[in-house]
């Protein structure tokens, strides 16, 4: 759901030091289709756990992560601990928000593809392109890389492989800590007076 959070505030301006947009694993038409089975899909989760460790193990053993290590690190953060109750729950009751999911996804292609800066689209399967952005795509307006063995959660199964191909990415665009980094060629070719 960040995905879509990053393409609306890029499309938007929002963030007007903003000089690389990377989104993961995530299209308009697919999620548009998934919005049917969210609920289904969340009210068949747990909704507390004894431990952090049962939490960690529901998720690798449920399919939504599929590398143990990376759930170690991640998953903690999502719960937290009901004093009450004596168990975690989730930090964030998602299927609140259901109010929201349309507006989201709706249009987030276009919004996407207009977006002023370099982009790129790490997904998790080719059949996951929609019309515009298989059309997007072609024309060159922007990078895509689709990873193999990986579910959804991309930055968490595949997490050196995520690294490297972000690291590309940023030295591909002449992303630096204070933005875009021209390179010099391009920077004379700007400085030459006009024939």
């Amino acid at each position: 759901m960040g995905g879509a959070v990053a393409v609306h505030c890029a499309a938007k301006k929002r963030l007007h030091t903003l000089t690389g947009l990377i989104v993961l694993d995530v299209v308009e038409g697919t999620a548009l289709a998934s919005l049917a089975f969210m609920q289904s899909f969340l009210s068949s989760r747990p909704s507390s756990f004894p431990s952090v460790e049962k939490a960690i193990e529901w998720s690798v053993k449920g399919g939504s992560l599929r590398n143990i290590d990376s759930a170690r690190v991640s998953v903690a953060s999502t719960l937290k601990y009901n004093e009450q109750k004596q168990c975690y729950t989730w930090l964030t009751p998602l299927e609140k928000t259901e109010t929201h999911w349309q507006g989201w996804y709706k249009g987030l292609s276009d919004l996407f593809l207009s977006s002023p800066v370099p982009k790129i689209l790490i997904l998790a399967g080719t059949e996951r392109l929609d019309r515009a952005l298989t059309i997007g795509q072609m024309q060159g307006k922007f990078q895509m890389v689709v990873l193999r063995n990986t579910g959804h959660a991309i930055q968490e199964d595949v997490p050196d492989e995520l690294a490297k191909i972000v690291l590309n990415f940023i030295e591909r665009n002449c992303i630096t800590a204070s933005g875009v980094k021209i390179p010099a060629v391009l920077r004379a070719a700007q400085l030459r007076p006009q024939e």
